[in-house]
């Protein structure tokens, strides 16, 4: 599943990208596939998006914002999330659409956005205001601060894998990216939050930025050949039985919170936690 860096090299490739999706205006739209808008979206019309401009690309978390103003001066959001297998960019109009194309934006520029999804979960809301649909997100992953990290992680008793995923305490991080920053910080998967010492929550923190960071440079993971761009090279991560790069024990796989999950059993031995 994207998660926060790949969605940042989207959100990068269309703002910065040549040409930049930014200044360009909506000619027409295809809604190929009437499912992929939410059923939570304010106001999705068709007519509403023509004529729209894009003003602003950003992300939370997960989540793609456009920013788009159309020619009456109303101020719009069009939200998408890729969810497993969702795909976004920029193509020639003329380029016929692909089976697995559910939304393209023709745009004044003889190129279309296309949201290409072969497994149909991602989704797209247009809205009047982004809190819609981040409103309930915790900070971006990417962006929070220590200090607000260890507060908000003294508000729960959880193992702490399945409290990374959670999209409430912090915003972007998913599977990928939880496992290689508990490796990166010598952390069992399955240790109890409110246990971990305090060096230990300090090496939390400075191991999710570190690792965040690297793969936004990396444009992410080609996992599965969604991102193909992608180069950052996991630890463990899909490892199973394969040496640990640091100390040559072979990589486990279990199930936390539901989710597989891969660690070091030696470099990651709940040394961690507190003793009082």
């Amino acid at each position: 599943m994207p998660e926060l860096p790949e969605v940042e090299s989207v959100v990068r490739s269309l703002r910065d990208g040549c040409p930049s999706l930014i200044g360009a205006r909506v000619r027409s739209v295809n809604l190929v596939w009437p499912g992929v808008v939410s059923s939570t979206s304010d106001c999705f019309d068709e007519e509403l998006l023509e004529g729209c401009r894009f003003a602003s690309i950003g992300r939370v978390g997960k989540f793609l914002l456009f920013g788009l103003k159309n020619s009456r001066g109303r101020s719009l959001c069009l939200a998408v999330h890729l969810r497993m297998t969702g795909r976004l960019f920029l193509v020639p109009e003329r380029e016929a659409v692909e089976r697995h194309t559910r939304l393209a934006l023709m745009l004044d520029d003889g190129l279309a956005l296309r949201f290409d999804d072969p497994r149909k979960f991602g989704r797209v809301w247009l809205i009047d205001d982004p809190s819609a649909v981040t409103g309930g997100m915790g900070p971006d992953a990417l962006a929070v601060g220590f200090e607000e990290f260890a507060s908000r992680l003294t508000r729960y008793r959880r193992q702490i894998k399945p409290l990374l995923l959670d999209q409430s305490f912090v915003a972007g991080i998913g599977n990928i990216y939880a496992d290689e920053s508990l490796y990166r910080a010598g952390i069992h998967p399955c240790t109890i939050s409110a246990d971990l010492a305090p060096d230990a929550v300090r090496r939390l923190h400075a191991a999710i930025a570190t690792v965040l960071s690297e793969a936004v440079e990396a444009q992410g993971a080609n996992i599965d050949g969604v991102f193909k761009a992608g180069s950052f090279v996991v630890s463990v991560y899909g490892r199973e039985g394969a040496s640990c790069r640091i100390c040559g024990t072979a990589i486990s796989k279990i199930r936390v919170g539901q989710r597989g999950t891969h660690f070091c059993g030696h470099c990651q031995n709940n040394c961690s936690t507190s003793t009082t």
